[in-house]
């Protein structure tokens, strides 16, 4: 097996007053594939895992031995194969459902404007009509609390802050939290001017949630930046001027609804963003079989002490 070519080490630990050696495969050990293997020509093919197809099923199909799936995932330079690797429709439920369990609050101040105030931590308590919930994550470009009770709704609520004192905020939208904006995305705009995203994709950029909403990139601008490193609505600049601009002509202020009808044709949920990240990892490059002892006898050698 691949972690049986990997040193020994001694690891001490204590019993008591003794301290004691044991022998343990130093498994953090970090080994790449040569950039003359990576580089041949026809050394690798493009494969597209299946739902529920795991390296090991790979492995024995392409090498005719289940435990060669550490070439599957050294080819790919994949660490966690468990995480980095492509999951089943279902495991990917499972794990969504995990990650972001709870509902969003999307809030303002009393008067749809943008509020930040550093006493509002996770821990903080958020009230409305007698109903009582620990806020689990806060999130404050995003203008959005997160919390495990469905019992808030639009209108006016109370946070409690720390030291026994409060404020009241302006809930605008509430979303089971698989459901609510991840980031914004600029649909429409071209992708390949975009960062390059995993496994060399071209990705379309995202929109700062407090900019104001556009269709061109030269009016996208990072706001102001002031006290805590947060950004602050009604200071923008564009091209060397200052402009103005209100909570609700922002992208997050669109999405909340606050002037009008809810706008989400740039937002993308946690579910879009965790299943398109997912998808990307479908794709992967499988080392031919012609090469794989090669590649055993790089290892071995790499990994003697």
């Amino acid at each position: 097996m691949y972690f049986s070519n990997f040193p020994i080490l001694l690891y001490p630990y204590q019993i008591g007053d003794a301290t004691k050696n044991i022998a343990a495969r130093n498994i953090l050990r970090r080994v790449v594939m040569s950039e003359e293997t990576k580089a041949s020509r026809g050394a690798f093919v493009e494969y597209h895992i299946k739902d529920g197809e795991r390296p090991e099923h790979i492995a024995d199909r392409v090498y005719g031995n289940p435990e060669d799936h550490w070439i599957v995932l050294l080819s790919n330079d994949i660490i966690d194969p468990y995480h980095d690797w492509y999951k089943s429709s279902s495991a990917m439920e499972e794990y969504i459902s995990k990650k972001y369990g709870g509902f969003s609050v999307f809030f303002t101040d009393t008067s749809d404007a943008f509020v930040y105030n550093t006493n509002l931590f996770v821990g903080s308590t958020l009230e409305q009509n007698g109903a009582f919930s620990s806020i689990t994550e806060y999130h404050p470009t995003l203008c959005k609390l997160v919390v495990d009770s469905p019992s808030f709704t639009t209108g006016t609520a109370t946070v409690g802050l720390s030291g026994g004192s409060s404020i009241q905020i302006k809930i605008q939208r509430v979303l089971p939290s698989y459901t609510a904006v991840n980031y914004f995305r600029a649909y429409g705009l071209t992708a390949t001017i975009g960062p390059t995203g995993e496994n060399g994709t071209d990705e379309i950029p995202s929109l700062d949630p407090l900019a104001k909403q556009t269709n061109q990139y030269s009016d996208y601008t990072q706001l102001g930046v002031v006290g805590g490193g947060y950004p602050v609505v009604g200071i923008r600049t564009t091209s060397g001027t200052t402009g103005s601009v209100a909570l609700w002509q922002t992208y997050i202020g669109g999405y909340m609804g606050i002037s009008g009808d809810a706008v989400n044709q740039y937002a993308v949920s946690n579910f879009t963003y965790e299943t398109e990240r997912n998808e990307l990892r479908r794709k992967i490059k499988v080392l031919h079989p012609r090469y794989a002892d090669s590649v055993k006898r790089e290892i071995e050698n790499l990994l003697k002490v």
